[in-house]
């Protein structure tokens, strides 16, 4: 159910990176941060949940 979300997610994630990497490569040095900011939140979001459900299925 959840995997054309996750592929969606994915997609949204790697174009915000890309956009942080052409902000920061024209001198957008603040929509850059933000960008990057989010990106890593969102992975550290990732993280959280992966181990939440290992720890889950493990029980």
């Amino acid at each position: 159910m959840f995997g054309p979300l996750n592929g969606v997610r994915v997609a949204l994630v790697i174009t915000a990176a890309l956009a942080g990497i052409f902000a920061a490569a024209i001198g957008q040095w603040l929509v850059a941060a933000v960008l990057f900011l989010g990106v890593a939140v969102h992975g550290l979001g990732w993280v959280y949940l992966y181990r939440q459900h290992r720890r889950s299925s493990d029980e």
